[in-house]
């Protein structure tokens, strides 16, 4: 078994779990999106919530490919990104989601876990360095 193939499609996977949640997200029953605006205002109604999930988006980005072409800012990269969407999840209001969206998050976990087990506690981590 190849270890970097894994990683790497484990990679890949998270990408398109994150895609699917987006779109799991945007078309969502009406019945939920009423709920939802029911529920008072949350720290990510403003500004500076937006501001930040953006920056967390872009960190996310440029971790996932620096993680795929193994350079060393992708390791502290994916874990500051990890624990910044920890912070927003404790910064956020009552999610209300579907049962998909809530799996795909939880499956999203699961990869996340995984990726970071393998680039600090594999012999992958090795390849990081320079």
């Amino acid at each position: 078994m190849d270890l970097k193939r894994i990683f790497r499609n484990l990679i890949l996977l998270n990408i398109g779990i994150f895609i699917l949640i987006i779109f799991s997200s945007i078309y969502q029953s009406t019945k939920l999106i009423d709920l939802k605006q029911t529920l008072a205002p949350g720290f990510f109604d403003t500004q500076f919530g937006i501001a930040l999930v953006v920056v967390i988006l872009l960190m996310y980005i440029v971790a996932v490919y620096c993680l795929y072409n193994f350079k060393p800012l992708g390791k502290s990269l994916f874990l500051l990104t990890i624990l910044g969407y920890i912070i927003c999840l404790y910064l956020g209001k009552i999610q209300i989601i579907d049962q998909i969206t809530y799996i795909l998050q939880y499956i999203a976990t699961i990869t996340d876990g995984a990726i970071l087990t393998l680039i600090y506690f594999s012999p992958l981590k090795d390849m990081f360095k320079k």
